[in-house]
């Protein structure tokens, strides 16, 4: 998917295909697989012959990158 289509989007999909998400990350195919691979990135889904990664486990992923995730508290 090349960006300019992306841009055009009004909200990103609740799960992402392989080029979606790593141009949700801001950063290329191969990239996403290499440090998907080092353990870096989170692991996706598989079903059938596609790989898919949740809008939320990615938003989860840079937010804990940042240092915006909350800490669980005891009501979970």
């Amino acid at each position: 998917m090349r960006s300019e289509r992306a841009a055009l989007m009004p909200d990103w999909p609740a799960r992402m295909g392989e080029e979606m998400a790593a141009l949700y990350l801001g950063v290329s195919v191969p990239t996403l697989q290499s440090r998907i691979k080092a353990g870096v990135y989170p692991s996706p889904v598989r079903e059938g012959g596609r790989t898919f990664w949740s809008k939320h486990q990615l938003d989860d992923f840079v937010d804990a990158q940042f240092g915006f995730a909350l800490p669980k508290n005891s009501w979970d």
